[in-house]
């Protein structure tokens, strides 16, 4: 299992007239977070994996409103990937507001597909060589 913690400062135009983030940034949230979980996991960033001719698009996404994030609030957002990623790879998050409050948790379903063929495909094997080291085989 990897677990990976990523800040996030909500900004004014994620919210609406209440200082409330709107639910579609969530999923930004997710991304941003899962980006820099993805690099500290493997060793290797979404560009290098992409000019590799590798892309990563995503299949499914679900969240769950806890409790609301705010304007301005530093949110922490856990990224936890629980299993070795085949030709999908599964994320679950946490978001967490200042207090320490679970405020959020979401899962994302990724696939790895071939750049050229647009065809689902293995991982690539540095990323694999990355990923392995943090999973008990």
């Amino acid at each position: 299992m990897f677990v990976h913690e990523t800040k996030v400062k909500v900004r004014y135009a994620e919210t609406d007239q209440m200082g409330v983030v709107h639910h579609g940034n969530y999923a930004l949230y997710y991304e941003i977070a899962r980006t820099e979980c993805f690099e500290a996991c493997s060793g290797i960033t979404y560009e290098s994996m992409e000019a590799g001719g590798v892309m990563l698009p995503l299949l499914e996404l679900q969240s769950k409103f806890l409790k609301p994030a705010l304007y301005n609030q530093v949110l922490t957002v856990k990224c936890i990937v629980k299993e070795l990623p085949t030709v999908r790879l599964n994320v679950e998050y946490e978001i967490y507001n200042e207090k320490d409050e679970l405020i959020n948790i979401g899962k994302t379903v990724l696939v790895f597909v071939d750049k050229h063929t647009r065809r689902p495909c293995h991982p690539p094997q540095n990323f694999m060589d990355g990923v392995k080291q943090h999973f008990i085989l």
